[in-house]
């Protein structure tokens, strides 16, 4: 079983979804069109293909779990069931390749060699879950159960990542994203990751849960949160206003 194959029901219902403000900026930053192609790295269940697939003409959507992309339905949106250190010039030309909170995943070298032939432009997502004391919360309750240490934010490593990348001329575009969380939505959330999914709690699974209820309640928890398109582009590419 792959490492997020447990977690598909999990992931599309419960990850919270990118604001429509950080695609609407990132599709103009990155001048696409209807005519554009797009291809997204780790696509999962289709976060950024998704939302992307409105504004272009067409998604490829690349992920090694097949069970992630069957939650894919828009029409423009191909899927490839494999490994994205597959991606090479038979692939075609790109105006934009995508990761969301995926791109810690791969061969960073092996990416960087074979991006640049298919693609001017890489944009990794995401956002951090430290800034959200509830999901930090949660996940911490997972990791004490599994004995190890909670997870580190990645979005100033994505930066400083493509600063050094072929893709070095960086733009990082935010918004402010507002959530509301419950107990519930938080188990939800800590099953979609690989940190805390069912099969890694195996028997902790009730036992996380209760702990979570009891932490949390019944009451609502809201944040405001900082979600992030750092697109790089190569060389002298950046787009005239």
């Amino acid at each position: 079983m792959g490492r997020f194959e447990s977690t598909a029901p999990w992931y599309a219902r419960y990850r919270p979804r990118y604001p429509a403000e950080l695609i609407e900026r990132l599709v103009a930053a990155a001048g696409l069109d209807g005519a554009s192609r797009v291809l997204d790295l780790g696509a999962g269940p289709g976060h950024v293909a998704s939302a992307i697939a409105g504004h272009v003409g067409e998604v490829v959507a690349v992920d090694v779990e097949a069970g992630m992309l069957a939650q894919i339905g828009e029409p423009n949106v191909r899927t490839v069931v494999g490994p994205v250190e597959d991606v090479d010039a038979s692939w075609g030309r790109f105006d934009l390749v995508t990761a969301g909170r995926s791109f810690h995943w791969f061969d960073a070298d092996v990416m960087f060699a074979r991006l640049p032939l298919v693609t001017d432009q890489l944009a990794l997502l995401g956002d951090s879950i430290t800034q959200s004391d509830a999901q930090s919360r949660v996940l911490a309750i997972a990791t004490e159960l599994l004995g190890e240490e909670p997870p580190k934010p990645r979005r100033r490593f994505y930066r400083e990542l493509l600063a050094g990348s072929p893709f070095s001329d960086v733009e990082e575009i935010d918004v402010t994203a507002e959530r509301t969380w419950t107990a519930d939505s938080l188990i939800g959330l800590a099953y979609s990751t690989s940190i805390a999914s069912p099969e890694r709690l195996g028997a902790l699974q009730e036992a996380f849960e209760r702990r979570v209820r009891e932490t949390f309640g019944d009451a609502e928890y809201r944040d405001r949160v900082s979600v992030s398109a750092v697109l790089g582009r190569r060389g002298d590419q950046r787009l005239e206003p």
